[in-house]
């Protein structure tokens, strides 16, 4: 996985994003956490299908939702 589709949170970190290109990620199939300014941004996952199909995996677009931040312990 080098790009995701990200959705809320920080301005920077929305829309496709080039993961190769940022300085810490940690990722899963269904999370994602970035390292950015003094903190980390966590994102879950969320299949939306795509319009006119049956639903199946593969008629699944995978964006990445903001779910909350979290501060860099000092």
């Amino acid at each position: 996985m080098s790009s995701v589709q990200l959705e809320g949170g920080p301005n920077g970190l929305c829309g496709t994003v080039e993961l190769t290109e940022l300085d810490e990620v940690i990722f899963s199939d269904e999370k994602i956490k970035i390292r950015y300014g003094n903190g980390y941004e966590h994102y879950e996952s969320s299949r939306i299908p795509l319009p006119g199909t049956n639903g199946d995996a593969e008629s699944e677009l995978v964006t990445f939702r903001w779910v909350g931040r979290t501060k860099i312990a000092e």
